[in-house]
């Protein structure tokens, strides 16, 4: 947990170097027992930022991964938006890409994500972490519904690319899989077009 993990107020920032992306503080309450928290309040969270048009379609899919320290996942992005959260006492260093057309293809976010932290990812946007608690559980609540025949609409770039400048916590140890290690170079990215999207 983070030095400031509980009791924070319910806020939004947006990211200059990616549009659309958005950063939210999320109120972790706790005792003696453990803590709770409000994940996602649609009602609260759209009048401080979040997109009423992530629900303009009605569809909506959450799904957890799981994982191990040192695990390393991405960099994808996917024809759909995605506010991401950690579930449970674990932490990741998240980053993200954004690989739409435009002057900001390519620019780069990244910061440490807790319980306490929640990120709106826009659609076209390159999502990725590096697991740097013991294990953690990272939450995806999509507005599409997953489906094989839409995987040649994502785009993906290498995490490694020194192009990028993301400063994963230990490289060397990261556990990554075969397709992950092998993404494209960003020199090698189509940027995604408004018709890809």
């Amino acid at each position: 947990m983070s030095e400031h993990f509980f009791d924070k107020e319910l806020a939004c920032r947006k990211i200059d170097a990616i549009p659309g992306l958005l950063e939210f503080d999320i109120p972790v309450r706790g005792d003696n027992r453990g803590w709770f928290k409000e994940n996602f309040q649609k009602e609260k969270m759209v009048p401080l930022g979040f997109p009423e048009s992530f629900f303009a379609e009605g569809k909506l899919q959450n799904n957890v991964s799981f994982s191990r320290k040192n695990v390393l996942r991405g960099m994808h992005a996917e024809p759909w938006d995605k506010y991401i959260s950690v579930t449970d006492g674990g932490k990741v260093l998240g980053a993200w890409v954004d690989l739409r057309e435009g002057e900001t293809f390519g620019n780069v976010y990244q910061t440490v994500i807790d319980a306490s932290k929640g990120i709106f990812v826009p659609r076209g946007v390159a999502n990725g972490f590096q697991v740097l608690s013991d294990t953690v559980s990272y939450s995806y609540l999509v507005n599409d519904y997953w489906a094989l025949e839409l995987k040649p609409k994502y785009a993906f770039v290498n995490y490694a690319d020194p192009a990028l400048g993301i400063q994963w916590d230990d490289l060397e140890a990261a556990e990554v899989s075969e397709a992950d290690s092998n993404h494209v170079l960003l020199k090698h990215v189509k940027p995604l077009t408004k018709e890809d999207l």
